[in-house]
């Protein structure tokens, strides 16, 4: 049985003390195993900095606890300082420093300079041992990312933050590099939580995501149980990218803009609010006696992404690229034979 690198229990903080006051961080519980790699994945301002701080040891916690490889390090009475925590900080800038070379620079944090050892194996694991000689600014974004990740791992550390570490980087880039991570990590035996906000990041390469919004923690799964079970609307929406439709009771059956919606299989004690369905599942038809009319369309490679307006709603559309519309055209929408959407609360998946 794996080992927890990381626990984090019944977290609250606000930065505000008085008793009236929002939290910025409400009731959050995760744990990180040996060798793991979470992402924390929320929109801007959903707590994910708050978080990342708590862990460093920047802040202290209003209540609740967080430990380190069995090690309390947290919690409201007293606070393990950043630098006896030996947990690893990657930063989007970089943060390096400019007067050090590469080689200086990830034995920074040694104690014992003499041992090269483990400098050796990093830089060569991240590529740049033919590059020990050259200052920060003589590299490239991603080598300077590079850089930054092995200076981070470089001191015998065995867990590391990773504040939305590919985010200044271009797409070639940001793409190799985080196909890398995992086995950077794995080759040093380390564990990690990577912040982002952008749900293709997380969902590629962390082998489990927490999804954040409003200082709430809405599901920690794996990638797949995330897009096959979203457990809340915001979870569907955000991960997914799913349209959410409000629905209306109609004697035992629902109904939306898009027509009647299955419910047979589902107890008559269940009350249902809304469907959440994905933009692939819609299909789009022009139309002069349709009643929704396109407001904008985006290319998107081999297919096209229309937003829709009908009753006052805004939907996103995904269709084949020979189906061209213009803004403004009448349209009719329909759900699709063959697909499935989920049904809140409750996240009950319906086939169509």
């Amino acid at each position: 049985m794996k080992n927890d690198a990381l626990i984090i229990d019944d977290l609250h903080h606000k930065y505000d003390k008085r008793e009236c006051s929002n939290w910025i961080l409400n009731e959050i519980n995760l744990k990180i195993e040996n060798g793991e790699l979470l992402g924390l994945l929320g929109p801007s301002g959903c707590g994910k900095t708050t978080l990342l701080r708590l862990i460093a040891g920047f802040e202290c916690p209003s209540k609740g606890r967080i430990s380190l490889n069995d090690k309390e390090i947290s919690c409201r009475k007293k606070i393990l300082s950043p630098e006896k925590r030996n947990i690893g900080m990657v930063f989007q800038d970089y943060a390096l420093f400019p007067h050090l070379n590469v080689l200086e620079n990830v034995m920074f944090g040694l104690k014992n300079k003499k041992d090269r050892s483990r400098v050796d194996y990093l830089l060569n694991i991240v590529g740049l041992d033919s590059f020990v000689g050259r200052y920060p600014h003589e590299l490239s974004g991603g080598q300077k990312q590079r850089l930054a990740i092995a200076r981070a791992l470089a001191p015998g550390t065995n867990f590391i933050l990773l504040d939305e570490p590919f985010c200044s980087l271009d797409m070639h880039v940001k793409l190799k590099l985080r196909s890398e991570l995992p086995n950077i990590l794995k080759g040093c035996n380390a564990s990690g939580l990577m912040v982002t906000h952008d749900p293709e990041e997380a969902m590629s390469i962390c082998d489990k995501v927490a999804v954040m919004n409003e200082g709430k923690i809405h599901q920690i799964d794996t990638p797949i149980n995330l897009i096959n079970n979203p457990r809340t609307i915001f979870v569907s929406s955000f991960i997914l990218g799913n349209n959410i439709i409000n629905l209306n009771k109609n004697g035992n059956s629902y109904r939306s803009f898009l027509g009647e919606i299955n419910s047979s299989g589902l107890s008559k004690k269940i009350y249902i609010k809304s469907m959440s369905i994905s933009p692939k599942f819609i299909s789009i038809k022009k139309s002069e006696s349709g009643t929704a009319n396109v407001i904008s369309k985006e290319f998107h490679g081999d297919f096209l992404i229309y937003k829709v307006a009908i009753n006052e709603n805004i939907l996103r559309v995904r269709t084949d690229i020979n189906n061209l519309l213009n803004n403004g055209d009448k349209c009719n929408l329909s759900i699709n034979k063959d697909s499935y959407y989920f049904l809140y609360p409750g996240a009950h998946k319906v086939y169509v």
